[in-house]
């Protein structure tokens, strides 16, 4: 430990990008965030999972309508009540404030479409007209109010950043459809003026101007998370204020790999924040199950497979604060589901597999950029239909013979969704960060496999210097094997990988390789 510490003291010295890696897996060494881990979010039902010892911290939410009053007029008590809650709990937050509901007052100067645009619309007037130059000097002035708010909280210690929101239609959308656009259907408050037809171009010039303004009003003294599903031309305008870290990222679209048109939000996660760019904040589309708003999404696999690699996708991704939904922390807490109004779901067989997950998650949480302390490294291994490859974490797999398998092993273990198959006699190779693979040298290690126990084959496996084996039982379950490597000295073999794995006398379905800072 004395050693992490000192190396924790260089890396405080050392600029974002200084020291970087000299072998193949290109990562930047930089000082791991504070407050990186796990956040409960939607918890209101379920404050018990606040006491899981991997939770690190919350959210704070709350509605603008319900903070502007009236006109210029901002209450925030509701989010210095929840603050104040949390922080007396010790646990850090982010803060957002949503736009389903927005100030009553606006109704009576702004156009309005007397219907909503989508489930994220709860106002029973219908959906403002925000491009109107009156919805958003109204919206500038409420963010200048919060901001100040925020700047002069005595809690402001334990805030970890504010969610960037355009606050358009509901929280996170902005288009209007084009058979909503016609000046028409839009009804017009006595006294107020029509507005312009929505264009694709007013959409965009509002976000920029809003932008423009977090830009302004919170930084430096606060941290700002900006939405990643931002168009490509209002990412460049900014680019330099995420360089210079007065920008970060978030999105709340995470799932076992992206869905269609939802891709680039990964990749910009994987651009900016995996190389330690900037931070990242993620939560996920929806729990294990499916639920979120009401709705519920197919899954193709079972939950606890769905919400491992889920988890393994964000730390792939360069994610330093990943959000979890509560009922799936109750699933880890006590065994249960609690979905919507329908009573508690019994689902104590996925309780263990549901807090490793959790572990192991809050345990890498922010180290994607930080090889020398990093307390590990793996890679799990998958092709997958979108973001291909294996999710790796300072680790990665050279090319070999294997092949992706899916759904494969007891639903009930959180592995098996993907996984890869080495054929018998076959051997894969592992490369490792070589500056992670050199701060292990003077430190005990595990070397950890994680492999299909069937058929009566075995496997054997060659790093730093020694050659471990183990013979499979047939048991149709995952297992785990740990091996102790005391001051691994860890060199390169003849196929320029630290690891080799080779399948002996039948073929071996393996989910992950992971070598630990014991």
């Amino acid at each position: 430990m004395k050693g992490i510490r000192s190396l924790l003291v260089a890396l405080l010295l050392a600029p974002l990008a200084a020291l970087c890696a000299t072998g193949t897996i290109a990562t930047a060494s930089v000082l791991p965030p504070t407050h990186r881990g796990l956040y409960a979010i939607w918890y209101e039902r379920m404050p018990a999972v606040m006491e899981l010892p991997y939770i690190t911290g919350a959210q704070v939410v709350a509605q603008w309508g319900e903070l502007e009053t009236a006109e210029g007029q901002y209450d925030f008590s509701q989010l210095e009540a929840q603050m104040k809650q949390l922080h007396a709990q010790h646990k850090p937050f982010t803060v957002q404030v949503n736009g389903n509901k927005k100030p009553a007052w606006l109704f009576e100067r702004v156009p309005c479409l007397p219907e909503p645009l989508g489930v994220q619309v709860r106002d029973a007037q219908g959906t403002l007209m925000y491009w109107h130059p009156v919805f958003e000097r109204a919206y500038g002035n409420f963010l200048r109010a919060y901001a100040a708010f925020l700047k002069q909280s005595p809690y402001r210690a334990s805030l970890l950043g504010v969610r960037q929101n355009f606050n358009a239609i509901g929280t996170e959308h902005w288009r209007v459809p084009n058979d909503k656009m016609a000046l028409s259907q839009w009804r017009v408050p006595p006294g107020a003026r029509a507005g312009e037809p929505f264009t694709p171009a007013l959409g965009k010039a509002y976000q920029a101007r809003v932008l423009e303004l977090f830009v302004k009003e919170f930084p430096p003294d606060l941290r700002v998370f900006v939405r990643n599903s931002i168009e490509p031309d209002l990412r460049r305008s900014f680019e330099q204020d995420f360089k210079k870290g007065r920008l970060c990222w978030f999105h709340t679209s995470s799932e076992m790999e992206p869905r269609k048109g939802v891709s680039g939000q990964y990749e910009q996660f994987l651009a900016d924040c995996r190389t330690g760019k900037t931070l990242a904040y993620a939560e996920p589309w929806a729990s294990a199950w499916g639920d979120h708003g009401g709705k519920s999404d197919p899954r193709w696999c079972s939950p606890p497979q769905w919400n491992y690699w889920r988890l393994l996708c964000d730390l792939h991704c360069g994610v330093s604060f990943i959000a979890c939904y509560a009922n799936d922390l109750e699933v880890a807490r006590s065994g249960r589901y609690l979905a919507g109004k329908d009573p508690a779901a019994e689902t104590a067989r996925f309780k263990d597999e549901f807090d490793a997950a959790f572990r192991f998650a809050a345990k890498y949480a922010g180290y994607h950029a930080s090889p020398q302390v990093s307390p590990g490294a793996w890679v799990a291994f998958r092709e997958g239909d979108a973001l291909t490859g294996d999710y790796t974490f300072l680790m990665q797999r050279q090319p070999d013979h294997t092949r992706e398998v899916k759904k494969t092993g007891p639903d009930d273990q959180r592995f098996g969704a993907w996984a890869r198959l080495l054929p018998r006699d076959q051997t894969m190779q592992l490369l490792l960060d070589e500056t992670f693979a050199a701060s292990l040298a003077t430190q005990t290690a595990e070397l950890r496999v994680t492999y299909l126990d069937r058929g009566t084959g075995s496997f054997d496996v060659q790093a730093a210097g020694r050659t471990f084996h183990t013979q499979c039982s047939d048991t149709g379950r995952w297992k785990t094997i740990v091996w102790e490597l005391s001051h691994p000295a860890f060199e390169k073999n003849d196929a320029s990988a630290h690891l080799r794995l080779r399948a002996l006398g039948a073929d071996l379905t393996l989910n992950m390789v992971e070598v630990a800072r014991k």
